[in-house]
């Protein structure tokens, strides 16, 4: 990507008031605009997209948009100039894309703040799409231009665990970083080196002993009150159980010292706390004003499923030479696709370098390793080189000699390969033809087939290409493929299942031929919008046999914590009120019978074995609601609904309901009352619930 700039800067002034300027390729504005957020509105939505302590998807969710809108008008909308500049901007940028790059430094109270929620209305969360990518942006004199390598990508890992902080499970994350880039170590794209010794000393020996482009660092980071400082935890040199706290500029320094290093990933909690008092002392900000082009922290702490998704695609596009912004973006869109919650905005890219491209190869034309057309890697070796080409002069005489002999060969087969011509009459033309569902009008959660026809209108064949489906305008690229060739004037149908957790319209978008790889006539028809829409009469059925990614469950299978987000739904045992048990884990059993049913794991420990079993609606609200539940011993039931996804008072609560054991029974308000139901609590007396079925009613719309 080659984007074009939006500079916005942010400063705090006497007033109380800040003044937002923006530096665009159509000109500049600025505005004094008053704070978007109290000091308590500051520390809530802190609270809460940090998950200290965990709320419901609901709140998280509704959270992140607030903020992102406040956000957005608070930049854009401060005056009819800044709005003018915005929408101007991305008119210029078009497909090119614009980078929207933030300087917070002189922004007071509003530094500490998860810009990366930036949500315009009309676009959704800019961070989420590659062609608005939102990145923290160090003007500083000089620049480290980018690195002229040969692969491998070498990255150097640092793992810090000492005894006397809380235990982290580094090995976990460090095979999870292996997992996330085995592809791409085995084709030969990079190579991941583990530094144990995570001392100061030990690092200053390994990074005088080899080159490294990647400083990978694994660990505890925070910001430290009494030395106003950003600080990494290292293990002692006298002791390597013991702990030895780091300056950010410390780090800084040993790390600019390398002149072929180019990026830096905290992988820790923290370490992207900016102090109020000096801006440059933070960890981040340390290491950029030392020369290193970029730096990626993360503003929170951030769970393994989310860590593993970034990372496999950040690393992945890094290889592949793109800018550093375009990899985040592609990395935030990995985790919204896969994890599905709002983690997305949790990696925080501060960048100094003005393209964003910190590698390059030592050779234009030199080709990597994971597009060659063998399995191994490509290694430069003059023996092997010399080797091949004597082969290749034994072959020529050979092939020299054959063709004397042999009569003319008939014309060859044309092949599958697009046209290199450059004329329009004489290339191919791919376009979206009919797009179909089935059902027609299908209900929240029920599989639908999508039908789509892919045509040839040009006069050659296509060659392969990739396609692309985004789900909706915040689930892209949720279903992909690729086709082999399509000839000319012929047709290719395409087929897949999917299925949505909520009534409504979805605002769909096919992409056909993503990664331009063919030459066509006409390129602009390779993208067709399509609205499914779901039928609001029809009732949602949670059959728990089938997850939200249209897998069959496998019993037992312990449930994540974001496994039904696609759906809108959010289970937990206990309730806010009882926080102690919110993290107790869930398991999908299957029962004598064959049903599947979720219910607390059997290491729930035994305080939380017989509390409710909560079940939050985080786009609701529904009308009514019928549970299916199977008791394990003969007692009574109880059934409590509440409007409110967190706090409130019961709007219904059942009679307590006799149960007898092993016999299903159906739970629901049955007085016909249409309710705003945001929240349900189950409680069977004395023992864990076991839902088999869940059935949300739609509100019943006014005439």
């Amino acid at each position: 990507m080659s984007y074009l700039n939006l500079a916005v800067d942010v400063s705090s002034l006497p007033n109380g008031r800040y003044r937002v300027r923006l530096s665009s390729p159509v000109g500049e504005a600025s505005a004094d605009v008053d704070s978007p957020l109290s000091q308590p509105e500051i520390e809530r939505f802190l609270s809460i997209l940090g998950r200290s302590p965990r709320v419901s998807k609901a709140e998280e969710n509704a959270a992140a948009r607030d903020l992102g809108a406040r956000l957005f008008n608070f930049l854009i909308h401060g005056s009819d100039d800044t709005s003018a500049v915005y929408v101007a901007s991305l008119e210029r940028a078009g497909s090119a894309g614009l980078r929207l790059r933030l300087n917070v430094e002189n922004a007071g109270d509003l530094r500490t703040l998860a810009w990366e929620y930036i949500r315009d209305p009309q676009r959704d969360y800019l961070a989420l799409s590659r062609l608005t990518p939102v990145v923290r942006y160090t003007p500083l004199v000089t620049v480290r231009p980018p690195a002229k390598i040969d692969y491998p990508l070498r990255v150097l890992v640092m793992i810090s665990a000492p005894k006397d902080f809380p235990e982290l499970d580094v090995e976990g994350e460090w095979r999870r970083l292996n997992e996330a880039t085995a592809d791409l170590q085995r084709r030969g794209m990079m190579i991941l080196e583990r530094l144990d010794s995570a001392t100061l000393i030990a690092l200053q020996r390994r990074l005088r002993s080899g080159e490294y482009h990647i400083f990978h660092y694994i660990g505890h980071s925070d910001y430290d009150e009494t030395s106003k400082q950003g600080v990494v935890v290292f293990e002692s040199e006298a002791d390597e159980s013991k702990a030895q706290v780091i300056s950010g500029a410390a780090l800084g320094r040993e790390l600019g010292e390398e002149t072929s290093l180019r990026l830096v990933v905290l992988n820790s909690c923290h370490s992207a706390t900016r102090p109020d008092t000096d801006a440059l002392a933070g960890i981040s900000s340390s290491l950029v004003v030392r020369g290193i082009p970029a730096v990626v922290a993360m503003q929170f702490n951030i769970t393994d499923n989310a860590a593993q998704a970034f990372a496999e695609e950040f690393y992945r596009a890094l290889a592949e030479m793109l800018p550093i912004d375009t990899a985040i973006s592609e990395a935030r869109r990995a985790i919204a696709n896969r994890v599905q919650n709002i983690e997305w905005a949790t990696p925080v890219l501060f960048m100094r370098s003005d393209s964003g491209v910190l590698f390059t190869s030592t050779t234009d034309t030199e080709t990597r390793p994971g597009m060659a057309t063998v399995g191994e890697p490509v290694r430069r070796n003059p023996l092997l080189y010399a080797g091949i080409a004597a082969i290749a002069l034994v072959a020529l005489v050979v092939l020299v000699l054959t063709i004397r002999q042999q009569p003319e060969p008939p014309p060859l087969t044309p092949t599958l390969l697009p046209t290199e011509t450059s004329d329009p009459a004489t290339l191919p033309d791919l376009q979206i033809g009919n797009m179909r569902i089935s059902p027609r009008r299908p209900a929240p959660g029920q599989i639908f087939i999508l039908s789509i026809t892919l045509t040839n209108a040009g006069l050659a064949d296509s060659g392969a290409f990739s396609w692309s489906w985004d789900a909706s305008p915040t689930l892209l690229d949720a279903l992909e493929g690729r086709v082999d060739n399509i000839p000319p004037g012929a047709s290719k149908n395409i087929s897949f299942p999917y299925s949505y957790g909520w009534w409504g319209e979805f605002n769909t978008l096919m992409n056909i031929d993503v990664d331009s790889e063919i030459g066509e006539s006409e390129e602009r028809n390779n993208r067709r919008p399509f609205v499914i829409t779901l039928d609001r009469e029809l009732p949602f059925d949670v059959d728990f046999s089938l997850l939200p990614n249209n897998t069959l469950v496998e019993p037992p299978f312990r449930l994540g914590g974001d496994d039904f987000f696609p759906w809108n739904l959010d289970f937990m045992v206990g309730n806010l009120a009882a926080p102690a048990c919110l993290d107790a884990p869930l398991d999908l059993i299957e029962t004598t019978d064959g049903d599947v049913i979720l219910t607390p794991g059997a290491d729930t420990v035994a305080a939380c074995v017989d509390q409710p079993l909560t079940i939050t609606i985080i786009r609701g609200p529904v009308g009514d609601a019928q549970i299916e539940v199977v008791p394990l011993e003969s007692g009574t039931a109880t059934l409590r609904l509440y409007s409110n996804p967190t706090t409130g008072d019961a709007i219904f609560t059942s009679e307590p309901i006799a149960v007898t054991a092993g016999e299903p029974i159906l739970l629901g308000a049955t007085d016909g009352v249409d309710r705003q139901i945001r929240r349900i609590e189950i409680s069977v007396e004395g023992q864990p619930v076991q839902l088999t079925r869940l059935v949300l009613l739609p509100v019943i719309e006014n005439p």
